[in-house]
């Protein structure tokens, strides 16, 4: 996927991101960024954690929400937002970071159905922490990285 001006993908969702003070908050990298996926990486860290020392699960949540809407863009185009989404926690998260990888499972004109897997990494192992599911709709709003205002 690559913008109406022919940035890379990856390079234009990260601005998105940096564009974003929570996204900055959290460290959010986009690492990879296509029509069949996304993957998003936050740092495992201290100030992402609830009070046993796992990765908090709002940050999971924004997370996700983060790979959902990005597919949703995928398929629909860069004005989208959230309508919907929800999250199982399968296990406590931890390690050195959180990854999402996410896809569209079913997109039409004006919405879109996406998926969110999140594994914690430890080395080369991965775990799954949680799973989503998303509804992103076609938004009435400026592209991201501005517009006419």
């Amino acid at each position: 996927m690559t913008t109406l001006d022919g940035t890379d993908a990856v390079a234009f969702a990260q601005s998105v991101l940096d564009s974003q003070p929570f996204s900055v908050l959290v460290g959010a990298r986009v690492e990879e960024m296509s029509p069949s996926g996304v993957v998003v990486r936050v740092p495992f860290r201290q100030e992402i954690t609830q009070h046993h020392g796992f990765a908090h699960g709002g940050v999971q949540a924004a997370l996700a929400d983060i790979a959902l809407t990005f597919m949703g863009a995928a398929a629909l185009g860069p004005s989208v937002l959230t309508s919907e989404f929800k999250i199982n926690f399968v296990r406590p998260g931890m390690g050195e970071a959180l990854v999402a990888r996410g896809s569209v499972l079913s997109a039409g004109r004006r919405q879109a159905v996406t998926r969110c897997d999140i594994f914690a990494v430890q080395g080369d192992e991965e775990r799954l922490v949680a799973t989503a599911l998303g509804t992103i709709v076609t938004a009435d709003v400026p592209p991201a990285g501005g517009g006419p205002g």
